[in-house]
């Protein structure tokens, strides 16, 4: 019997996770600028046509690659919502370990996915809203819940915990970037734990609570 027509193959989510997995390893090697989408079909080892049958154009398509990684990292990234001690101990502990997850060694590194996806969505309008809503915002979001907790506690100042959030992780994920994505490690090298002590000091001045 013919497979009605529209109907998808019964291996289309399998053929579509594999075509992800494929092109968000070139894409995240950032091999060339913005690969356009003849080259990430090239990566998934298909045709132009058959990229479009699974993703429709390129903002869909990195739109699924950054839904795909979302989905992915919910797990650890939903932990980062729980305090670990006192607010110095828990902010330090946030940052030390944002460093960290930045730069671990994998087959797709956090630091390029922030990079990829911020180039991305500041170049495309179409791309932007992919960008905040499956990389940017939630990130912002679980570091929000952990500073209402400390809120809760007492140990913070009542505060828009929100902007608290951005705050905090816009230097320390603009530190990483200057080091790692933009070649400051060779132009004009900086000590990031040193950098990133300095960040957390600034943050418990301005937000913990009075003694």
């Amino acid at each position: 019997m013919s497979r009605p027509k529209g109907a998808r193959d019964a291996d289309y989510d399998a053929k579509r996770t594999g075509l992800l997995r494929r092109i968000t390893a070139r894409l995240m090697r950032r091999e060339t600028a913005r690969p356009s989408f003849r080259q990430l079909a090239e990566a998934g080892d298909v045709s132009v046509p058959t990229l479009r049958h699974y993703f429709g154009d390129r903002p869909a398509l990195i739109g699924a690659i950054l839904e795909s990684y979302l989905e992915t990292g919910r797990r650890g990234l939903d932990a980062v919502a729980e305090p670990t001690g006192s607010l110095e101990k828990s902010i330090r502990d946030y940052c030390a370990a944002l460093l960290a997850a930045m730069r671990a060694p994998r087959d797709v590194r956090l630091g390029d996915v922030f990079a990829v996806s911020i180039a991305e969505g500041l170049l495309d309008s179409e791309i932007g809203p992919a960008t905040l809503r499956h990389i940017i915002d939630p990130s912002v979001e679980v570091l929000r819940k952990r500073l209402d907790a400390h809120v809760a506690r007492g140990e913070m100042i009542e505060t828009d915990t929100r902007a608290a959030a951005l705050f905090l992780i816009s230097p320390l994920l603009l530190a990483i970037l200057h080091q790692d994505h933009l070649g400051g490690r060779e132009t004009s090298p900086v000590d990031l734990p040193a950098a990133f002590d300095s960040i957390c000091a600034a943050f418990l001045r301005a937000y913990a609570a009075p003694d």
